[in-house]
């Protein structure tokens, strides 16, 4: 790693902002020297602070942006203004353009070096304004100027077919399933896939990445790939390879360059052989805040509220995909303090935090939500984190440890926040001690958001708001974002309402939408919650208490980021119909 500042300046800003000490740092400098590695690696390897946040205090310190360049989707048009060989001479990456002043973005290493600035300014032709970039965010822009996986894994495959020479001789392969697998991985992250799927069809393996919530065909490997494949994902994953019959749930881990990258693993068999699924794992989102994951400053101020309580339970409901376990782990990031002990089971863990007890649950061994729980109880915990509530017992167990002095956290499959109590109702939990334990209730969706490069805004035709109009009350609606403040008072109806949506460019893919945005609701139990609980009344009669307490509901969440320019009304019309 190559650092635009000092060590002495480095240290100077780690121990002024106490994330080390004297003898953190000279316990790593010695590490350090007998690795031959820099010390800040050194530190982040031991969790001290991860090297976003290093490029961040030293972006702050210098008075330059910064940038990660992994978190956002690069122009292809505008990186290759500056060529690759410039690109890695300079350690520089051209990422994006100041349209209103003509200024090329760039992210370079070392942003103080005026040779290397001179340089890529004298390439680009244009003025450029700098950011500080880190060097792993820096290797993953570089892999983008070669980034086609349907060419690259096509080229492989062609090195290694065997062409016949009798007409009556079919064609063979004898494919390198460990370097097709890896160019299938190393391009889903540079693609920014939250999954990539491996399906078996009757006459090929059709591979599938999941872009911003939709899943897009990659290409269709030779069928004689599949079992190889699958046996590969299965190996690293640690399964059975001989185990076709029954699903199998696991983790791997592997590198991309010297990045140690993770992925969640599902393997059903299917009709035609066995499918593989894989959730890859963003070192970003497990480094996620409560300010990150979507929340307005009101629900912000209802949950940090709620989880600062030193017991009860904290719940996050929503359907599969909804993204609630990143939820729970910027809620775990949010309490992981040196005073608390946390403990987890989950299934499996997806996400390595330190100083967290984190365990994975294992039927074969008898290891279940149920058994862990009381397991954990055992181990004197001031937190504890449940991957999902899936049964009576161990709801029972969750909710009698949330009222003996243990803070609990976990999920549900509900629809919506008003659904959880009676859920747990319905699980066979006392309605006593569902209304005393429960904190707070967060219910989520995930929208696509706007690509802020195409963004244009537009009014709706008389014909689109007469068709709305069949479905909602579009006058209520109106009401509603006033009284939140989305909308000014003097807007009188959906006619003179401003939305937003992409046209479609490279960096989005010509979709109009890059990344998600997560729109939620948050149930407080409030003393009105508490007695209809007790009552053991419906979600419908809950939800319409929870309204009447101030309950912003995940549509109305939803509607004020569309007026926003965060999503768009084709996203919050999308989550309401589901």
């Amino acid at each position: 790693m190559r650092l635009p500042i000092s060590y002495d300046d480095v240290k100077r800003l780690l121990l002024g902002r106490k994330l080390i000490t004297e003898e953190d740092w000279a316990s790593a400098e010695k590490n350090a020297s007998r690795r031959r590695r820099g010390i800040e690696e050194v530190l982040i390897e031991r969790g001290f602070f991860t090297e976003s946040y290093l490029y961040e205090m030293i972006a702050a310190e210098l008075k330059i942006p910064y940038v990660n360049l992994r978190m956002i989707k690069i122009e292809d048009a505008i990186m290759r203004m500056l060529p690759e060989e410039i690109a890695q001479e300079t350690r520089s990456i051209a990422f994006g353009q100041e349209k209103a002043h003509g200024l090329i973005k760039v992210a370079c290493m070392n942003p103080l070096d005026q040779e290397i600035l001179a340089k890529v300014q004298q390439t680009l032709g244009q003025q450029i304004e700098v950011y500080l970039t880190g060097e792993k965010s820096f290797r993953y822009a570089a892999r983008l100027y070669n980034t086609n996986v349907k060419e690259e894994l096509l080229q492989v495959i062609n090195e290694h077919l065997h062409v016949p020479t009798d007409r009556d001789e079919a064609a063979e392969f004898e494919l390198p399933v460990v370097k097709i697998f890896d160019i299938m991985l190393e391009y889903a992250f540079l693609e920014q896939a939250s999954d990539i799927h491996v399906e078996p069809l009757s006459d090929a393996v059709l591979v599938r990445f999941r872009i911003d919530g939709d899943l897009q065909d990659k290409i269709e490997l030779p069928l004689a790939i599949r079992e190889g494949l699958i046996a590969r994902i299965k190996i690293l994953a640690n399964l059975k390879i001989d185990e076709h019959r029954v699903p199998q749930d696991g983790r791997l881990s592997f590198k991309i360059d010297e990045d140690e990258e993770s992925a969640r693993v599902s393997i059903i068999p299917t009709l035609y052989g066995e499918k593989a699924v894989l959730r890859l794992l963003s070192e970003e989102t497990e480094n996620l805040s409560l300010q990150d994951i979507g929340l307005t400053k009101a629900n912000l101020d209802i949950v940090i509220h709620n989880v600062g309580k030193p017991y009860g339970m904290v719940l996050v409901v929503g359907p599969t995909g909804s993204g609630k376990t990143t939820t729970l782990y910027a809620i775990l990031n949010f309490l992981n303090t040196e005073d608390v002990n946390i403990s987890t089971i989950e299934d499996p863990v997806e996400y390595g935090i330190r100083r967290v007890n984190q365990t994975q649950v294992n039927t074969t061994a008898g290891y279940t939500f149920a058994s862990g729980l009381r397991s954990l109880l055992r181990q004197d915990p001031d937190i504890i984190m449940i991957g999902e509530i899936r049964d009576g017992e161990t709801a029972q167990i969750a909710v009698r440890a949330a009222l003996t002095g243990h803070l609990m956290l976990s999920t549900l499959h509900t629809n919506n926040a008003a659904a959880a109590p009676a859920r747990l109702l319905d699980m066979g939990v006392e309605p006593f001690l569902v209304s005393s334990t429960l904190n707070v209730v967060i219910a989520q969706r995930l929208v696509r958001r706007v690509c802020i490069e195409c963004i244009v805004t537009y009014k709706l035709s008389a014909a689109e708001i007469k068709s709305l109009s069949g479905e909602y009350d579009l006058r209520a609606i109106v009401v509603r974002m006033q009284k939140l403040g989305a909308l000014d008072k003097t807007i009188t109806g959906f006619s003179q309402l401003h939305f937003y949506r992409g046209k479609g460019c490279a960096r989005c893919h010509h979709t109009g939408y890059v990344g998600r945005l997560g729109v939620m609701e948050v149930l407080g139990n409030t003393h009105a919650i508490q007695q209809a609980t007790i009552k053991h009344m419906s979600s419908e009669d809950l939800e319409v208490i929870a309204l009447q307490e101030g309950m912003v509901p995940i549509f109305d969440d939803a509607m004020q980021k569309a007026l926003l320019g965060q999503t768009t009304l084709e996203e919050v019309l999308r989550i309401s119909r589901e």
